[in-house]
């Protein structure tokens, strides 16, 4: 059954205009009855620095990101853009906390939930202003906002409460992607922990990271030893902890891998499906989404036949490739093109973002790696999402290639032409026929 958040969103998602109107008056009648003073009580308690002047303990010591310093040399709005619980919100803190380090005034700087309970039925021009008004700043002052995902519309509004309110420092965060670049900010991707990262927090630095460009493609004249790291044999019970862990901050250090991953469930996909996507991309039937996503993960990375899986899910091919562009848009899954297709998205392979989703939806342990054909997926996917990574900033684009026996699992398109790769699992094809790769 629907949960009942989801279909509060479904109210707010996209609709008739008239539909959207009632709703939008129907959060401004809201907010006349709750009152501003309401308003104000709960902004002061998301904001308890501005009276104590520093962050509450619970806030403190999270892991810092490469993002953090990227955040900080924005000079205009930035957006992050992430799935749920990749520490979008524990990256503001951090934001947060270094404004207070630097000794600006605790009440320059201000955090909104907008997926609170009360901020999220209040139009965010409105809380916005509400906030600046208690504050009172003295300088130019930060605005976090968070949870842009749970209003309807989220990328316009967001667009329009910076260009009529300049003269701040806005950082806002988002669990869906607006789907398209807006001129009004910049956009930061916050993805779950990379290998390196994940290495990093186990206290594993020092075993040749520091050598490797793993996020960084090279051109095969210029490869060299290194590009083996992923299978050194001291890192193997690191590596395989990962692909059955994930990267998700949350259960990095959680002992137990059941709950773990039904953190993930809960945290994650069902969220995703069941709060995010039905307010911003207005999917009303919420059941074939999570159908989608579960069968697509099922494929293993095979190519995709979209008449025939269409039919295996009961849905025509446009509505299906329609949920799958929305689960890009949450960070659950990669779709990689075939580069040797005449078609642009003739027969896509699907990886899950995250090794996490696929074994949290299934409750796979450990034992999947003794199974080869699950455990390479899982190894590809893992290939797949970091190189994709870099590849986002720089603006290159992704494929696979599969044309008679010639079989590629990733091909980087870039200025300096295409560079294919293959994802070598040594485990299933032994050392020496690796060694001849």
């Amino acid at each position: 059954m629907q949960p009942d958040s989801s279909r509060l969103a479904a109210v707010f998602a996209h609709g008739t205009e008239v539909g959207m109107t009632r709703a939008l008056c129907a959060r401004t009648a809201f907010v006349g009855t709750l009152g501003e003073q309401r308003l104000d009580a709960v902004l002061r308690a998301q904001n308890p620095w501005w009276a104590s002047g520093a962050l509450p303990p619970r806030t403190r010591h999270t892991q810092a990101r490469a993002q953090d310093a990227k955040l900080s040399t924005m000079q205009g709005p930035a957006l992050l853009t992430g799935p749920r619980r990749s520490g979008k919100t524990a990256t503001l803190m951090r934001l947060l906390d270094g404004h207070l380090r630097a000794g600006r005034r605790p009440r320059d700087a201000a955090y909104l939930p907008l997926d609170h309970p009360v901020l999220r039925l209040a139009q965010p021009g409105f809380a916005v202003d509400r906030a600046l008004r208690l504050m009172e700043p003295e300088g130019e002052p930060l605005l976090l906002l968070d949870g842009l995902q749970a209003l309807p519309e989220w990328p316009e509004r967001f667009a329009e409460v910076l260009r009529t309110r300049p003269g701040s420092r806005v950082v806002a965060a988002a669990a869906v992607s607006p789907g398209r670049e807006d001129p009004a900010y910049e956009i930061c991707n916050l993805p779950p922990l990379d290998f390196p990262e994940f290495c990093a927090l186990r206290g594993m630095p020092d075993l040749g990271a520091s050598n490797i460009e793993l996020l960084d493609p090279k051109l095969p004249e210029v490869a060299d030893e290194s590009d083996d790291y992923l299978f050194d044999r001291v890192l193997d019970p690191l590596l395989a902890d990962y692909l059955v862990r994930g990267g998700f901050p949350d259960a990095v250090f959680e002992p137990n891998l059941s709950v773990a991953q039904q953190a993930i469930r809960e945290s994650v996909v069902s969220r995703a499906v069941y709060q995010d996507l039905p307010a911003v991309v207005g999917v009303q039937t919420l059941a074939d989404l999570e159908r989608v996503l579960l069968s697509v993960l099922l494929q293993e990375g095979a190519p995709l036949q979209a008449e025939s899986f269409a039919e295996t899910v009961g849905l025509d091919s446009g509505t299906v490739a329609r949920y799958l562009e929305h689960l890009e848009r949450a960070f659950l899954i990669n779709s990689l093109r075939n580069f040797a297709a005449s078609t642009e998205r003739s027969r896509p392979r699907i990886h899950p973002r995250d090794p996490a989703l696929v074994n949290s939806l299934l409750e796979r342990g450990n034992g999947v790696l003794a199974r080869p054909t699950e455990r390479r997926s899982l190894l590809v996917a893992t290939v797949v999402e970091h190189v994709a990574r870099v590849a986002r900033e720089r603006g290159y684009d992704l494929a696979y290639y599969r044309e008679g026996e010639v079989e590629a699992d990733l091909v980087v398109v870039h200025p300096e032409g295409v560079m294919p790769m293959v994802v070598i699992d040594r485990e299933e094809v032994g050392e020496e026929e690796a060694a001849q790769v």
